[in-house]
């Protein structure tokens, strides 16, 4: 599979409408598969809509390099060209270790940048060759120019860039602006008006940007990592339910893959009140159960059967959204009152303030999660914090971030494990064992 990798000098610049636009154009000639690097959930949801496909997420700290490139080759399989979406500017990250840079010398894949040019004129080049010469082992081969107000515009930011060839522009265009990043009130691929966004941005993109030069930049430079096989399990498989609907849509999609690969998965809403029969695991994943507070609390069959099944037994792994679900009370930001499913005495209130940042976990004990002492690389994104925490069992010491309280993540009830982090089970799929 020939891929192409889009980044930019900062967040904001328009990076993700861009490159879904691209991917969306080159969908009438190619079979393109999205990629993202980083955790962000959001972002793929884009590329989703762009492609038809699902897209992957990339992530060194979670995943390890060696996984990166497993994942990269496994997924772009069938497909013609993988286009890599930066996250935040080429160089950011906790480090370069950690960054969309590290990431295309990981993988081997061509840069092409995005500059918001808004404001600026000649000064774009200076910005180019300072990302192009920063270092020095990085093939940055092309840059695509947004927000140009005129033909003038776009020639005076041309001409002052050197080294890199211009592969054309985004017009600023008032309708191409994204009016709110907290899109919880249906599913990103459900969402109408991000549908109609990429498709109006696609047609701005055949017109002004060589779609044809981006796939020619592409390479299919082979990339060196033992691919394990298919972690196939041909036998009987049992039944996991796994919530998805609006309020709990925060899914990897190669968790999803390594967790067919032994269940029959069946999905269920809980803002519908429905459960699943007969299940031998759940997992709740995050998004945005604050936006739906009435709803949840009113999913009394959802709850009942999350109760029950969880005294009895039943393996039952939540993250962050699921946590906040999973627990005893949901508090809003005017100190209203929700009732929750009630596993955890746990009491979470919604604040203003996001939480942010990888995580590592190290875990106390033996779970079904990750062997006593070993290592967990997550990421935590939530706009809650518990206010009341009447548990006594976790399952990992937070080594870095900050966990759900006194450094500590994975609160446990019988076989229930709830974590504020999200977890990438690639680099411990083989623990995995609900």
């Amino acid at each position: 599979m020939r891929r192409i990798l889009l980044s930019s000098d900062r967040s904001g610049s328009g990076k993700t409408l861009i490159t879904s636009a691209i991917m969306k154009a080159l969908s009438k000639k190619y079979r393109v598969r999205g990629f993202k690097a980083g955790p962000d959930f959001i972002d793929p949801g884009y590329h989703k809509i762009a492609t038809g496909f699902p897209s992957i997420n990339l992530d060194l700290w979670m995943m390890g390099k060696n996984n990166v490139k497993r994942s990269l080759i496994k997924y772009g399989r069938e497909f013609d060209i993988g286009i890599i979406e930066g996250v935040m500017g080429l160089y950011d990250g906790v480090d370069t270790l950690y960054s969309t840079y590290e990431l295309a010398k990981v993988t081997k894949t061509p840069v092409i940048l995005i500059i918001n040019c808004s404001n600026i004129g000649s000064t774009v080049g200076a910005i180019v060759k300072g990302l192009k010469y920063y270092r020095n082992d990085l093939n940055i081969r092309g840059v695509i120019f947004n927000k140009i107000a005129s033909e003038t515009h776009y020639n005076y930011c041309k001409t002052a860039v050197e080294d890199v060839e211009v592969l054309g522009y985004v017009p600023f265009d008032k309708n191409l602006e994204v009016k709110s990043r907290h899109l919880g009130l249906v599913t990103i691929e459900d969402n109408k008006e991000v549908q109609d966004l990429i498709r109006y941005a696609s047609e701005l993109v055949e017109k002004y940007v060589d779609l044809d030069k981006i796939y020619e930049m592409a390479s299919d430079e082979d990339l060196e990592v033992d691919l394990p096989k298919d972690d196939e399990n041909k036998g009987l498989k049992r039944k996991m339910a796994i919530a998805y609907d609006p309020a709990f849509s925060f899914y990897y999609q190669e968790n999803l893959d390594i967790l067919r690969s032994r269940y029959e998965l069946e999905f269920f809403s809980p803002l519908n009140d429905e459960y699943v029969e007969d299940a031998e695991a759940i997992y709740i994943g995050g998004g945005y159960p604050e936006l739906h507070l009435n709803e949840l609390e009113r999913s009394i069959k959802t709850k009942s059967w999350l109760k029950n099944s969880s005294y009895s037994g039943v393996k039952i792994y939540a993250e962050c959204g699921g946590l906040m679900y999973l627990s005893k009370n949901l508090i809003d930001e005017n100190n209203k009152n929700y009732n929750m499913v009630g596993i955890f005495d746990i009491d979470i209130k919604t604040k203003d303030k996001l939480t942010i940042g990888y995580t590592e976990l190290e875990a106390i004990n033996e779970n079904f999660i990750a062997n006593k002492n070993s290592l967990v690389r997550g990421h935590e994104f939530h706009i809650s914090k518990p206010i009341s925490v009447n548990e006594k069992e976790f399952v990992f010491k937070v080594r870095i971030g900050k966990g759900i309280v006194d450094k500590l993540d994975g609160v446990k009830s019988n076989n229930t494990i709830a974590n504020y982090s999200h977890l990438h089970f690639s680099n411990f799929q083989q623990k995995i064992v609900f």
